[in-house]
């Protein structure tokens, strides 16, 4: 009997040991993945971003989704879903190229607090109407010009600039140069003094319902795997809040704001490429959301002079829900701008497009995305088509397949705490091109 006992014992001991053993393999191993991502991020110079890597992941199928930090450049009116704070960042590991997209860095903001339907309707169109003012007053001094039906020739952002500046510009055009520089010092006060007031109403707005927020009780349920809590008070595209009584979304307000900064020096497009991006969203128990965008362009033609160029354009978008499995997305990209400027005189528009796009989420752990870019032919650019699926097979993991244009990607996601590691693997015209965020 005693000896029983004593193997018992040992036993016993022998399993708490292997337990703890596997513990500080499992830190280990995340320590491990933690680093070569940091790797990666530090050695990356020039990416295929477009931008982000979940959105990428799912074929680029995302303008009904946007419910995460990259949502700013995909639809700005998702930032408003889930709200929290979120710190992103998206680079390329494998093949490099000329497209114009390096890394992305983006901050998500979002809070929600409870409100009157008819006063957000009401505070949504006085902030609109103030919009609208700015706006007409930057078009009547020739600042912001309407981005549609224009038959001036146009270029994408992902695509290197660099020949037509050299091409309908030249360096002795000093001029012309001085006078672009002039104009865009005037936007910049132009936007700051129509801004600040409206600016600062948000701010102290934002402030006093980050200062209510704080004082609401996180809950972190049980621990489901080793490595995901579920926060219902800080959510995810994981977590379902419309069940839960006490984090319902219903009869409460989303206010958002963001910060998108994508980068890019890239030789062999001759272009160094800073694009910044300042995001305002709101939406109502995150069945309908709108946002907006102020995008920021400065582009360097490194050779042969060092020739910059500034501009700016205006992004709007939508995301409605009638029912909880079905999300409906439409973002229209420069729908006003100001047009690049040079300063060897050449000016670069880039192009207004409307983007449409659907979600359905049958259960839970799964959805199905697609959209339709440059909706209306605008540009004369064809119509191009994205699909993608997610599926969430238990918390904390993520697995994602698309096909952008004819191009077959796919991506999967981890939650470790909460750091959400992102991957994935882009294939066809993008050349076995791999991503991570």
């Amino acid at each position: 009997m005693g000896k029983n006992v004593s193997r018992y014992k040992r036993n016993l001991i022998s399993n708490v040991q292997f337990d703890k053993n596997s513990d500080k393999i499992f830190v280990m191993k995340i320590k491990i993945v933690a680093i070569v991502i940091l790797f990666c991020f530090l050695v990356t110079t020039s990416s295929y971003a477009l931008y982000g890597t979940r959105p990428m992941g799912m074929g680029g199928a995302f303008t009904a989704v946007a419910d995460d930090a990259n949502a700013a450049y995909w639809n700005p009116a998702g930032l408003a879903i889930n709200p929290g704070v979120d710190l992103y960042g998206s680079s390329l590991i494998s093949n490099r190229n000329e497209t114009i997209g390096d890394n992305l860095a983006s901050l998500k903001m979002c809070y929600e607090a409870e409100i009157n339907p008819f006063t957000w309707i009401l505070g949504v169109g006085g902030v609109t109407l103030l919009a609208l003012s700015v706006a007409k007053y930057l078009g009547d001094q020739g600042i912001l010009k309407k981005n549609w039906d224009r038959k001036k020739e146009s270029s994408s952002k992902e695509e290197s600039v660099s020949e037509k500046v050299l091409e309908s510009g030249t360096e002795e055009s000093v001029a012309v140069g001085s006078k672009v520089k002039e104009k865009v010092s005037d936007m910049g006060e132009a936007l700051l003094e129509n801004t600040t007031s409206a600016v600062k109403s948000i701010g102290k707005a934002f402030i006093q319902g980050i200062g209510a927020e704080s004082g609401r009780n996180v809950y972190w349920g049980p621990m489901n795997y080793p490595w995901y809590h579920r926060n219902y008070s800080r959510p995810t595209y994981w977590d379902n809040r419309e069940d839960k009584k006490d984090f319902s979304p219903q009869g409460r307000a989303q206010f958002a704001a963001g910060i998108s900064v994508i980068t890019d020096k890239n030789s062999t497009a001759n272009q160094n490429t800073n694009y910044y991006t300042l995001s305002l969203a709101t939406g109502y128990e995150e069945r309908v959301a709108l946002g907006g965008n102020i995008n920021i362009y400065d582009i360097t033609i490194p050779s042969p002079s060092n020739i910059k160029g500034y501009g700016a354009g205006i992004d709007l978008g939508l995301i409605i829900k009638p029912a909880e499995q079905l999300s409906l997305g439409v973002t229209a990209k420069e729908v006003l701008t100001t047009d690049v400027y040079f300063q060897n005189g050449a000016i670069i528009r880039f192009p207004m497009t409307i983007n449409a796009g659907v979600a359905i989420t049958p259960i839970e752990e799964l959805t199905l995305s697609g959209d339709i870019h440059n909706l209306l032919n605008q540009n004369a650019a064809t119509q191009t088509q994205r699909f993608g699926v997610e599926a969430r097979p238990f918390p904390g993991l993520a697995l994602r397949a698309g096909l952008f244009d004819q191009s077959k990607t796919a991506g999967a996601s981890i939650m470790i705490g909460s750091v959400i590691i992102d991957y994935a693997y882009l294939g066809g015209t993008f050349d076995r091109t791999q991503m991570v965020g």
